[in-house]
């Protein structure tokens, strides 16, 4: 059994209990996504599927349970399509590349698990096991 854990940077919220502009929140979770796949495409093709992956919440302050899935869902979509190659791009009718995203976290050979930890440091920790 091998195992990959990586801690990031990025700052997760609740997101059922947000009533923000559309645009805040896309600018949010573009960023969260940009600062996974930044810091772990170097290591990221390590992994074998299949694969058991948890998402720790690192944070002063803990989430309901039924919140803490929804907070991390836009990580666990660009590490899903990291790990499977799915996702790809299409064309809008004007003519911008748009990146498809969210599908690739339902294939069988992952399965996930979410937790979080109390910590003076925000973040959020990546654990993979692997063959």
């Amino acid at each position: 059994m091998k195992i990959l854990t990586w801690n990031l940077p990025i700052k997760t919220i609740s997101e059922m209990n947000q009533s923000e502009h559309w645009t805040k929140k896309h600018k949010r979770h573009k960023q969260q996504q940009e600062i996974l796949r930044l810091l772990i495409q170097n290591n990221i093709g390590l992994v074998q599927l299949p694969c058991h992956i948890k998402l720790t919440r690192l944070s002063p302050r803990q989430l309901d349970p039924d919140n803490l899935p929804p907070a991390l869902k836009y990580i666990q979509d660009e590490l899903a399509e990291m790990l499977t190659g799915k996702g790809g791009f299409y064309i809008t009718k004007k003519g911008k590349v748009k990146a498809i995203k969210g599908h690739a976290d339902n294939d069988k050979r992952m399965t996930w698990e979410y937790t979080q930890e109390k910590s003076a440091r925000i973040g959020v920790r990546i654990t993979i096991q692997y063959e």
